[in-house]
């Protein structure tokens, strides 16, 4: 596919969104509520950094199967998958690295407490009711992690009431694909549960013609909300995600993938416990908050195993100083994490290791009008490496006249070193650096939101820097993990957009230009460009209906690990697309493809990308 015909592909809709009428009515957006906003949910109108929010409704109309090809569509967002669905799949956001990104489920930080980031090749978007994506640095709101900003997974349906449903799937690669949900209510108390199990055969991701390389997922979660008296509720959430994938690997060290029967088993179980308390006034609210995280990783003979035990307490305050509105709140934090390596009887990466940490934290927020100014300040304090402070400033301000919004903030993001960084042991290749200091980054943010009535526009742009940065020195033997002397810079212009354009066509997408360096070198796998677009139709007096989806990724640097060097992957563009039809109130017919134009494309070096897929399936809803 020519060049600038993929560009034009991902990008036309911008012409389009400047042509509708100003308008001063309130968008949808401004009365939404933001879950990661601040400490407690907000109206998206008092978020005063960059904020996008994709719509469990959406996922499904364009055919999404995992949360990650999702996020595609969010400026600032590159996605990394090493070969077929199911492998290994890094998110990084704003030019950051993936174990920069604070992910949450339902309120649970779901990060590996081993590796120090998600796996999003083990989270379907099967359930996924909403996702929020809160960019730029938030550790001063959320903690560690949250560098290039904070994703939060919602999987409470956005429906109350009773409900049962489920759907079947078979296409490509031998690909299977089930799930079932269910909800009811009696009273005010609420239940509900999903189940999801996909498996597939994949292809051969070395490319060389060998054995395929397939996947298995099974993932259920569920929770429950119920009052506990007039003044307070319980709510329980609770996951578990088992996923098995098969990979290759550079079994002869000579730097090229080999055609080898890996796989690695991931498994991971999350819970949380919340009660909610207000006074009797309405003015204060206790938040009372315990999570547990296990995760376990079996490649081979190696197992490795991560447990993290958070509790919180959060007293939030709001009262009224004639027509401004002050808003607080108060956290504190306490955390225990313990990693645990096994190599088999004997193994020199044997080992345990544990971490505990506190933190304080404050939020301000305050409103007048259409004026909103916000603060936040965090302590953490640990056992293995130095305490930290954080800070977050944050304004916008309204103008109704022309339906326009202006927005800016600036804040400090931090990432404590990871077990295997600071403990790793492998003596023929890797050895950990237990004085590892935290990344530290500060940014800055100037966005203009636009309300022209049937359409909105936002632009965002971004300026951050990096310190002691993490990297792996392979200049020494065994290698080892080092923070970078130098700055890394990272700037970038976010652009994305919404158009209705009937009862029965909507456009929605995104642009962004980023650059990321290290010492004026462009930093791998953060391609300069980023650009997504998403057309649905669906007449609600039709039984048809359909949607169509490109996500381009422009040229970026990787590392040809067999000479050391810096190579280019090219650009791409992946169109994905759903028709589906109604037989009636309950039952619908669907056909989706992922890669329609079959385009030749890879996201790590060596590996290669999935070709075209067409699938087929039935969903049901009573």
């Amino acid at each position: 596919m020519p060049k600038n015909l993929k560009l034009l592909a991902s990008i036309a809709i911008w012409p389009a969104l400047a042509f509708p009428a100003f308008s001063a009515e309130d968008s949808a957006k401004e009365a939404e509520i933001i879950i990661i906003g601040a400490h407690t949910p907000i109206p998206a109108a008092e978020v005063t950094a960059a904020i996008s929010v994709i719509d469990g409704a959406d996922m499904q109309a364009l055919g999404t199967v995992f949360t990650a090809d999702a996020l595609r569509s969010v400026p600032g967002i590159s996605v990394n998958r090493s070969g077929p669905a199911g492998a290994l799949t890094q998110v990084r956001l704003r030019g950051s690295e993936a174990n920069h990104v604070l992910v949450l489920i339902d309120g649970i930080e779901a990060t590996n407490p081993f590796s120090g980031a998600f796996s999003f090749a083990t989270l379907p978007a099967d359930g996924v009711s909403r996702i929020e994506v809160l960019r730029g640095e938030q550790s001063a709101l959320w903690g560690s992690d949250a560098i290039g900003g904070v994703i939060n997974i919602v999987t409470t349906p956005s429906k109350t009431g009773n409900a049962l449903g489920g759907f079947a799937e078979y296409g490509s690669f031998n690909t299977l694909r089930t799930g079932a949900n269910a909800q009811t209510s009696f009273g005010k108390t609420r239940l509900f549960g999903n189940l999801s199990y996909g498996d597939s055969d994949g292809y051969d991701v070395s490319a060389t013609g060998g054995d395929k390389d397939g996947y298995d997922n099974l993932t259920l979660h569920g929770g429950f909300d119920t009052p506990l008296g007039a003044f307070a509720d319980f709510k329980a959430r609770t996951r578990f995600t088992r996923a098995h994938s098969e990979f290759d690997a550079d079994t002869d060290f000579d730097g090229r993938l080999n055609d080898a029967p890996l796989s690695l088993l991931q498994n991971q179980f999350d819970a949380l416990a919340q009660i909610n308390a207000q006074s009797l006034d309405g003015q204060l609210n206790h938040v009372l908050k315990t999570t547990y995280t296990t995760t376990e990783d079996v490649n081979g003979t190696s197992r490795s195993n991560g447990f993290r035990t958070q509790g919180s307490y959060q007293l939030d305050g709001h009262w009224n100083t004639g027509t401004i509105t002050h808003n607080v709140s108060l956290l504190g934090e306490g955390e225990r994490e313990i990693y645990k390596n096994n190599g088999g009887v004997g193994a020199f990466q044997n080992q345990k290791q544990r971490n505990t940490s506190t933190a304080l934290a404050a939020d301000y927020r305050l409103v007048s009008g259409p004026l909103v100014l916000n603060a936040s300040a965090r302590r953490d304090t640990h056992s293995l490496f130095a305490n930290a402070n954080t800070w977050r400033v944050g304004g916008a301000y309204g103008f109704a006249a022309i339906g326009g919004r202006l927005r800016a903030s600036a804040g400090q993001g931090i990432k404590n070193p990871g077990f295997f960084e600071l403990f790793g042991f492998f003596p023929a290749f890797f050895t950990g650096n237990p004085n590892l200091k935290a990344e530290r980054s500060t940014g800055y943010e100037l966005g203009w939101d636009q309300d022209f009535g049937t359409a909105t526009v936002s632009i965002s742009g971004y300026r951050s820097r990096l310190k002691n940065e993490i990297f792996t020195d392979f200049g020494v033997f065994p290698a080892t993990a080092r923070n970078r002397t130098g700055i890394s810079h990272r700037k970038g212009i976010e652009v994305e957009g919404e158009w209705t354009v009937s009862k029965s066509l909507r456009l929605n997408g995104s642009t962004t230009f980023q650059r990321t360096t290290q010492n004026t070198v462009r930093e791998i796998r953060r391609p300069k460009l980023l650009a997504s677009a998403s057309l649905y139709w669906q007449n609600p007096d039709q039984p048809f209906g359909a949607s169509l989806g490109a996500d381009h990724n422009g040229a970026m640097m990787d590392t040809d690990f067999g000479t050391f060097s810096t190579i280019t992957l090219k650009a791409y563009t992946l169109v994905h697309g759903t028709i589906n039809f109604d037989l009636n109130e309950q039952i619908q017919l669907y056909v989706r493809g992922d890669n329609l134009l079959n385009e030749k494309y890879s996201d790590v070096f060596g590996f290669a990308g999935q070709k075209r897929g067409v699938y087929g399936g039935i969903r049901a809803h009573f």
